[in-house]
């Protein structure tokens, strides 16, 4: 006789945290893989096979026709990206992938920072350093492994994708849209400010073209950045203007916007004429209230230094120099 068991919803609710984790994981390799070939891949391809044959004099056509490739690849990369994903990715996907960029990311930093000192500190046992290092980072995946497997991370991915950092979506797209478009143009200009400064302070004043990561106790080095003077302005832009689209969306502020706004819509704005009259009739007053206390100054400052009152007690040289002036 054959008996239906119902599967139990720890192990229903396991499964599915798994086939997140995985997936983030997958699609973290892939933003890596993507940024690999964009960073390194595409110019390495360009510089060999299309710049090294043009002339010195058609420089500028080689950097537009390389940022014209790589908008390219991005746009591709990105279409090939979305097509894996699929129409409905799962919930948490983009917030899980996320979160295992940044894990991994600060993982590497981390284990490099470690390294060096463990090359000052291991310098006759390079082999040992070497194995520490490794072990390092391998313990910070495996721990960020456990972390991201527990039951409730999913719930907190979930979370923390439906603030809408990862999506085009925008709340309430038609109310708030003065208050939101200032917000947005605020912040930019910031990050203009903020981005202009570190190109003139910074990226001139550094003899270093490109960013790379040497791994300790070898001479190998994880490219980061190349040609930092262009890439890193364009990346702070971008996510300058990302963070300002984004922040205008987020629920709670969104909210907060759209209700200012609406405040302001209840001012009752006078017209031309009562602005010119009101301020001329302002102007006045203080002219008016000028001169007047003026007056009472000099009048009691000459009352109140008379010889009959005494009050204000003058000097012979300080009457010297009034009579003078």
């Amino acid at each position: 006789m054959a008996v239906a068991v119902k599967n139990s919803t720890e192990t229903q609710t396991r499964t599915g945290m798994n086939s997140l984790a995985v997936s983030s994981v997958l699609g973290a390799i892939y933003i890596l893989g993507a940024a690999a070939i964009v960073a390194q891949g595409v110019p390495y391809l360009w510089e060999n096979g299309v710049a090294r044959f043009l002339p010195a004099a058609l420089s500028f056509v080689s950097v537009a026709g390389l940022i014209l490739v790589l908008v390219v690849s991005v746009g591709l990369l990105t279409a090939l990206g979305a097509a894996l994903v699929g129409p409905n990715p799962p919930k948490g996907l983009r917030g899980g992938t996320f979160t295992v960029l940044a894990w991994v990311i600060a993982s590497t930093l981390v284990t490099i920072l470690v390294g060096r000192l463990f090359e000052g500190l291991l310098a006759g046992a390079s082999a040992v350093g070497v194995a520490l290092t490794a072990a390092m980072e391998l313990g910070l995946l495996f721990w960020g492994w456990t972390l991201f497997t527990r039951p409730t991370t999913a719930t907190k991915l979930r979370a923390f994708e439906e603030q809408g950092w990862f999506t085009t979506d925008r709340y309430k797209a038609s109310q708030g849209l003065r208050v939101r478009r200032a917000t947005m143009l605020g912040v930019m200009l910031l990050g203009a400010s903020g981005i202009y400064a570190l190109y003139n302070h910074f990226l001139f004043a550094t003899t270093v073209t490109d960013w790379a990561l040497r791994i300790p106790f070898t001479d190998l080095r994880i490219p980061i950045l190349p040609d930092i003077k262009i890439t890193l302005p364009l990346l702070l832009a971008a996510a300058c203007l990302w963070l300002a689209f984004r922040a205008v969306n987020l629920p709670v502020f969104a909210d907060f916007l759209i209700a200012t706004e609406a405040e302001i819509n209840k001012v009752s704005w006078p017209t031309r004429k009562s602005v010119v009259q009101d301020t001329v009739v302002v102007l006045a007053t203080v002219l008016l209230l000028t001169v007047f206390l003026f007056v009472v100054d000099i009048a009691w400052g000459w009352i109140l230094s008379r010889p009959l009152v005494g009050v204000l007690q003058v000097t012979p040289q300080q009457q010297a120099e009034q009579r003078q002036a």
